[in-house]
């Protein structure tokens, strides 16, 4: 094996990354009771792609436990920085290592914190960890064409739409489209 792509999961599940307003860190079994408010907000929710009204605290408590163990999950809690309080979410998931590709996903749940850059500062965090701690080469993640603010976000981070998938997803009765869109390391 080449020393140089070995990476140590259990340091690497561990790290912080301070990036502008936030600090993402390991997302912990105390954020789970929040987590699941976020998640059941119709509000938060609309731009997620469960429905979360019937998920429980086991479920998730056996989830993050799958998180945790998970050598292609890496699952982190977003803090304000100044604060030091717990906004929201983002997690790098499906990494394939032999391509070294992988999703992304963010919620802010805190709805106070919405269209203050904090979930842009996330998501430059997050594209640091995949890019420089995971030497990952490309990003891939989902979003549904309502969610503009969102979408503005990630083209601002070099996010460029490479699919859409047409009248995918069911929201209020109405078939949206779902953009892919991908960034690629420099």
């Amino acid at each position: 094996m080449n020393i140089k792509n070995y990476i140590d999961y259990r340091a690497v599940k561990k790290l912080k990354i301070y990036e502008g307003k936030v600090v993402i860190r390991p997302l912990t079994k105390n954020d789970l009771a929040q987590t699941i408010k976020w998640l059941k907000d119709p509000e938060v929710n609309k731009f997620l792609t469960n429905d979360f009204n019937k998920l429980t605290l086991e479920q998730e408590t056996g989830w993050l436990k799958e998180m945790n163990g998970s050598l292609i999950d890496f699952v982190f809690a977003i803090d304000d920085k100044k604060s030091k309080k717990y906004i929201g979410n983002c997690g790098i998931h499906k990494v394939n290592w032999e391509n070294k590709t992988c999703e992304f996903g963010i919620v802010i749940g805190d709805k106070n914190y919405w269209e203050k850059k904090f979930g842009s500062d996330a998501i430059k965090a997050a594209i640091k960890f995949a890019f420089d701690k995971l030497n990952l080469l490309k990003i891939k993640l989902y979003v549904y064409e309502y969610n503009t603010r969102a979408i503005n976000a990630y083209k601002k981070h070099g996010f460029e739409v490479k699919e859409i998938l047409i009248k995918d997803h069911l929201y209020k009765n109405f078939y949206w489209n779902t953009l892919v869109m991908e960034i690629k390391k420099e």
